[in-house]
């Protein structure tokens, strides 16, 4: 009908051409104007299907209006839809708006509709956010040694979980974490990548409360706590380097240089004429002789290890799995000359599966090429190793043989940019600040042990930014405390792990609202990332019930 009248419109102008010609080139360009000018709604990244919201709280909403090639839209309608109700508003000159809508009940599922977009699926209940470093984002699937027999079959749909994609920004908050999605815990399958965790501790909570549960993951394995800072809080010699990560040429190349750091190196590696002096000599794989040179020098570069394994008819039948405990730092593994999977850092353990026919009745070589990048190449004590065949686990603690392969330098450390100051929160924390939360829980400190004596200080300063720039000043605090490491436990000085622990529970002592998890006695001596995720969720959901409970 638009067109029409339009046109009848032109038509029915004075009849002259040059009356004509004014105005019909006007009319053609606003033609071409609507026709190229569909207003697309833009959501943030943590508002779409299965998101849980928090309970007792109003629903905050904002967006954009966009036109297509990513142009604002101004001035552009916006109509929302939520429980029985309709908000209409215009978004602003820039494109933007906001809109505050009322509770809901707990439970759902419940409906947003924004103009064309539909999210659907949404609860109401508790949302919890977790934030800290690689011990908070450990997913589920590397715990299953632990934890294994308590995730198989499980499966809730009052349990929902995001995890925050990693972005880091210099100079500026971002105001939006990007493109992620939340998962519904619909199978065992599903909870996989799931922090472990939030995922025990969802469990917990959710059983305990009856009302959907939602976490919230926004953790960077390594990052220290000053990374999750504002920078007006940071103490000045966090500061110093801010100036230079403000420059967008000098972040591009670091990030330019991270992977050449690593294809060059192993560049290099490969171009080295192969050892052949080195001869197969019989090891312990635990003694750290074979990981230097015959002068007690590291030896970086490659190393090579292998096992025979004999088997019965039985045992080499179908499919198996390789335990090969922790190695450092990278390995690529291979059993009777086939590949059966590599890791390319040192935490990780490796259970390598192993197709069926790979396997033989009789001898069976197991090959491991070993890394040595930075560290010296080992196997770290008190692991699994072993082969877990048709009714068969055999041990693979000794028989090793090594000998040397290529030699190479250290290999050069990598900037990275997701541990410098401020950047994590600038990316992915200050774009939530529309949200609404439970309370937050933390596991970090293993990255500040170097200055574990200002840990306190700096964790506190963050912990009361937080509260006033995600408008939440009561919010629950819960820190999950270090778990013991390298025996750690066995001491009480006054520095490095022991210290971040103790200021750790100073500050729950000295401050209102911050509570502590104890962990300690849940550590590995030999692993920085203990597997029993499950007792520290259930301990970290009582400390949260007992704090509502005061």
């Amino acid at each position: 009908m638009f067109g029409i009248s339009f046109f009848s419109f032109i038509y029915l102008q004075p009849t002259t051409a040059l009356m004509k010609f004014k105005t019909i080139i006007p009319a053609l360009c606003l033609l071409a104007l609507v026709a190229c000018g569909k207003v697309e709604t833009v959501l943030p990244g943590t508002i779409g299907d299965h998101m849980v919201i928090q309970r007792g709280e109003p629903f905050n909403i904002y967006g954009k209006t966009m036109r297509k090639g990513g142009k604002p839209a101004p001035h552009s309608k916006v109509s929302i839809m939520w429980q029985s109700g309709t908000v209409s508003l215009l978004s602003d000159s820039e494109g933007r708006w906001s809109a505050v809508l009322p509770e809901a009940p707990e439970g759902g599922p419940y409906v947003l509709k924004v103009n064309e977009k539909l999210i659907s699926d949404i609860l109401v209940g508790d949302v919890y956010l977790c934030s800290g470093q690689s011990n908070m984002e450990l997913p589920v699937r590397r715990c299953l040694d632990a934890t294994g027999e308590f995730v198989k079959a499980y499966s809730n749909d009052n349990i929902r979980y995001v995890k925050v994609p990693m972005q880091y920004s210099f100079g500026h908050e971002c105001e939006d974490i990007g493109k992620c999605s939340w998962q519904v815990l619909d199978s065992d399958s599903t909870a996989m990548e799931w922090g472990a965790l939030c995922y025990f501790t969802a469990r917990e909570l959710q059983e305990a409360y009856g009302v959907p549960v939602g976490m919230i993951n926004s953790s960077v394995g390594g990052s220290p706590v000053e990374a999750w800072m504002r920078e007006d809080i940071l103490p000045e010699r966090a500061k110093s380097r801010l100036p230079l990560l403000c420059r967008q040429e000098y972040v591009d190349s670091l990030r330019a240089r991270a992977p050449q750091i690593y294809s060059e190196w192993q560049a290099r590696h490969n171009a080295v004429p192969e050892n052949t002096e080195s001869v197969w000599e019989d090891i312990d794989i635990f003694s750290d002789n074979w990981s230097k040179d015959p002068e007690g020098n590291l030896f970086y570069g490659s190393h090579y290890l292998r096992r025979s394994v004999n088997l019965t008819p039985g045992q080499a039948s179908g499919e198996a799995i390789l335990h090969l405990g922790a190695l450092r730092d990278a390995d690529s593994t291979f059993v009777n000359g086939n590949y059966v999977g590599n890791i390319t850092y040192q935490y990780p353990p490796r259970n390598y599966k192993i197709p069926s026919g790979i396997l033989i009745p009789g001898e069976n070589i197991i090959e491991v090429h070993l890394y040595s990048c930075n560290n010296a190449a080992s196997f770290v004590k008190d692991k699994r190793y072993s082969l877990e065949t048709s009714g068969a686990d055999i041990s693979l603690l000794d028989g090793w043989q090594h000998r040397y392969g290529r030699r190479m330098e250290e290999r050069e450390q990598e900037i990275f940019l997701q541990y410098e100051a401020t950047g994590l929160y600038n990316g992915m924390i200050a774009p939530l600040r529309s949200l609404r939360f439970a309370g937050a829980i933390w596991y970090q400190g293993e990255s500040n042990c170097d200055n574990a004596a200002e840990y306190g200080s700096l964790l506190g300063s963050m912990i009361a930014d937080w509260r006033k720039e995600l408008s939440a000043e009561g919010l629950p605090f819960f820190i999950i405390e270090l778990a013991a490491f390298q025996h750690s436990e066995l001491s009480d000085n006054d520095y490095g792990w022991n210290r971040v622990q103790k200021e750790q529970r100073s500050l729950a002592d000295d401050a209102a609202g911050i509570y502590v998890v104890k962990n300690a006695d849940l550590g590995e001596w030999n692993d920085i990332h203990p597997q029993d995720k499950k007792t520290l969720g259930e301990r970290t959901a009582k400390v949260i019930m007992d704090s509502r409970n005061n």
